[in-house]
């Protein structure tokens, strides 16, 4: 366990998921390793002020006692996952973990349909990105730093969804069960 718990450390402090299903070998394989040693790795990081938390085939950290603005800047990154969650799911409403997809069919459906073309425009209209181009580089870039996607083929650059992206999904479900649960006045 110790040998990892560096690396661990390392990744999952920049925010980053470890998944069970990554292409890469070495992240399956801290994946496994804090799987088979879920309570020590618990306890260790429970006493730095880290919550090692689990979902559906990933890992990651979040803080524990958080304050008022780790709060903000966590519904900021909720409100830009969302956003690309609704732009992914337009582009195929079976985007989800283990889809794999090329990056230039992505960029070639923004130019094909409207819709898609619209909501690309606003991801990242607030950093300059306008080209079709630009913006599939910078939402794979953001997908990748976060272990959401890592790409399978260099040549033909192919994807692949990885399970740490069911992290937004069920936050984006948790949401419309809240929604759901509401009473009218």
């Amino acid at each position: 366990m110790r040998n990892n718990t560096q690396r661990i450390y390392e990744r999952l402090s920049r925010g980053e998921f470890l998944s069970v299903d990554s292409a890469d070998t070495s992240v399956r394989h801290l994946y496994e390793d804090i799987e088979e040693n879920l309570e020590d790795y618990t306890e260790y990081f429970k006493e730095i002020g880290l919550q090692l938390e689990s979902g559906n085939g990933y890992f990651y950290f979040s803080r524990i006692g958080e304050g008022k603005q780790t709060i903000e800047q966590k519904l900021d990154s909720f409100s830009k996952w969302l956003d690309y969650l609704d732009f992914l799911k337009c582009y195929n409403q079976s985007f989800a973990a283990g889809y794999q997809f090329r990056k230039s069919h992505l960029t070639e459906q923004i130019s094909l349909d409207i819709e898609l073309k619209e909501k690309a425009n606003r991801l990242f209209k607030k950093y300059g990105v306008g080209s079709n181009v630009e913006i599939v580089n910078k939402l794979l870039q953001e997908m990748q730093n976060m272990g959401f996607a890592e790409c399978i083929s260099e040549l033909d650059e192919t994807f692949k969804v990885t399970s740490a992206f069911r992290y937004v999904e069920e936050l984006v479900e948790i949401i419309q069960i809240a929604n759901e649960d509401e009473i009218p006045e």
